[in-house]
């Protein structure tokens, strides 16, 4: 079966292009196909704790979390300053690196970015 990686490199102050790929990560995780997902750059900022209070975000990013897992770009995180504290602490945030995103993305068939 074919593996989707979504990248998110959308902050929070794009809630509508963020909302966009979780849905779809919500999608997939219904059909049984386990997306790869990706936080990079400025989308290392929606996972933060409070990034997205009072939305339906968290709840999707909890599921895609439990359900898929949710990766975040090392590089990124440490580029904003980001600290494993500052981060929702009812995420599970798996770091990656450069070298480990390139094989994750070599291993995917198709690769979206919201």
């Amino acid at each position: 079966m074919d593996t989707l990686m979504i990248v998110m490199k959308s902050g929070p102050g794009a809630i509508a292009r963020v909302g966009e790929g979780l849905r779809l990560s919500a999608a997939l995780i219904g059909y049984d196909r386990l997306p790869v997902i990706v936080f990079v750059g400025e989308g290392v900022e929606c996972l933060r704790e409070g990034a997205f209070d009072g939305s339906e975000m968290v709840d999707y990013l909890k599921a895609a979390s439990d359900l898929a897992g949710i990766h975040a770009l090392s590089e990124s995180l440490e580029a904003r300053g980001i600290l494993p504290d500052d981060l929702d602490e009812t995420i599970e945030v798996n770091p990656l690196d450069i070298d480990g995103l390139a094989s994750m993305m070599a291993e995917c068939d198709s690769v979206v970015t919201y």
